[in-house]
């Protein structure tokens, strides 16, 4: 059905990776590429590429297309996925979809594209601009293009599993030449449209070209018009973020922890909780002062889905929301289902506790719209209560067995240079581990 596939997304919205080339989306996690890139290929000119409009026309067609599978996977598990997010921008909702569509705002841009082969009379609205993979981590379920430390850790562990780790090109970064970053700022002056850049990484906040970016947009006068967000590892604070944050229009950063534990630093290496959380803190006493949007962008895997609950108390805490991406699902053998259920229990357990230590209850309709500060606490208690049912409700892969092998295979050979222990962290797995050969 047409409700289970269709996505606004590709009216308003693209991507650039690290390396410059277009992506149709931002929760495209396919490994699709194409010739175009930013050197070659202006932002306009690629939103009715062949690519976009072949996009377009399948949404429109009701196909599934391949680009599309992490929002599939997040609707299946009953999760916001960005396709939910994304409609909510068109005025669409699921549970109302055929009258909310032919209501949107933007019905007129999916009539037109429908009668004239997926071309759009739109401009851009909402980009996610990777700047590069330049990243002072080195964390294990990030892939090698978004983490230059990560890609030199990749060119070892491929010589250990090859069948587990490739062998990674180094990524050039668009961001190091600044005649791009010159053509990619003066584009923007001719696309009034622009609403909403989200700026990744690598380390974004590690970035030259970040800053230089944002500078320019503001020395232009573009930014008192732009939304724009980001997202840190917290292992820097830099003051200049202030100037940025009081001269855009709306500043959004994600704060990525995987747990207030130390398992966060097996998972994110070589990062320290404690140094991390105090980083965190700075900017939550930023936001107190500033028009700054905080949400904690986590990634749970099977080791840091065992620690979820820390993240539940610090977001009650410090009224603070958490959004993830995706569901994990590469690499294959960091999935959350793989988790025996004696140990999906004992989160279970823990989830339950901060439910009753709280006393939280589940809005009665699930919330799109999560960075609606009016609504923060209904928002928070939604996420922690959409972690239960995930959990209550995952059946495990049919691959269950080969994959929990591999994680074996997969950590050992992380430890083998980093010359530390997953036990040391979390001892209450060493029965599930041991099993598979750990």
């Amino acid at each position: 059905m047409l409700k289970d596939t269709f996505c606004s997304s590709p009216w308003f919205h693209i991507r650039i990776n690290p390396a410059g080339n277009y992506i149709p989306c931002r929760w495209d996690f396919s490994g699709t590429t194409t010739e175009h890139n930013i050197s070659n290929t202006g932002l306009s000119e690629y939103m009715n590429s062949d690519v976009m409009k072949s996009l377009r026309s399948d949404l429109l067609n009701g196909k599934d297309p391949s680009a599309c599978q992490s929002c599939r996977n997040e609707d299946q598990h009953g999760k916001v996925s960005g396709r939910r997010r994304q409609l909510l921008k068109s005025a669409i909702s699921v549970n109302n979809f055929e009258k909310s569509l032919c209501a949107s705002p933007h019905w007129h841009h999916f009539e037109y594209s429908s009668k004239n082969q997926g071309h759009t009379e739109n401009l851009p609205v909402d980009l996610q601009i990777d700047l590069g993979n330049t990243c002072n981590s080195s964390c294990i379920m990030c892939d090698p293009v978004y983490s230059s430390r990560l890609n030199t850790d990749y060119q070892k562990l491929h010589k250990i599993e090859p069948q587990l780790f490739y062998n990674p090109e180094v990524i050039i970064n668009w961001t190091d030449d600044p005649t791009l970053v010159d053509k990619f700022v003066n584009e923007l002056e001719n696309i009034p449209s622009i609403k909403y850049i989200h700026f990744l990484g690598g380390e974004t906040l590690y970035l030259k070209s970040f800053y230089t970016i944002c500078n320019k947009l503001i020395e232009k006068g573009l930014a008192k018009n732009i939304s724009i967000g980001t997202t840190t590892n917290c292992t820097i604070y830099t003051p200049e973020l202030e100037h940025i944050i009081k001269n855009f229009k709306h500043v959004h950063l994600g704060l990525s922890i995987e747990a207030v534990h130390p398992i966060n630093d097996y998972v994110r290496w070589p990062s320290q909780v404690n140094s991390v959380v105090d980083v965190m803190k700075k900017f939550i006493s930023l936001r107190e002062h500033t028009d700054l949007h905080l949400s904690l962008r986590i990634t749970p895997s099977i080791f840091t889905i065992s620690q979820i609950d820390t993240i539940f108390d610090f977001m009650i805490k410090h009224s603070i929301i958490a959004e993830s991406c995706n569901l994990l699902q590469d690499p294959s053998c960091l999935r959350i289902e793989l988790l025996p259920k004696n140990l999906v229990d004992v989160v279970l357990d823990k989830i339950n506790k901060i439910i009753n230590t709280y006393d939280l209850s589940r809005p009665t309709h699930s919330l799109v719209n999560r960075r609606n500060d009016t609504i923060k606490n209904s928002v928070i208690a939604d996420i922690i209560f959409e972690y239960k049912h995930l959990l209550e409700t995952m059946q495990e892969p049919k691959d269950v067995e080969q994959e929990r092998h591999n994680l074996i295979k997969f950590i050992k050979a992380f430890e083998s240079i980093r010359n530390n222990s997953i036990l040391t962290y979390l001892p209450e797995y060493e029965e599930f581990l041991r099993s598979y050969g750990y």
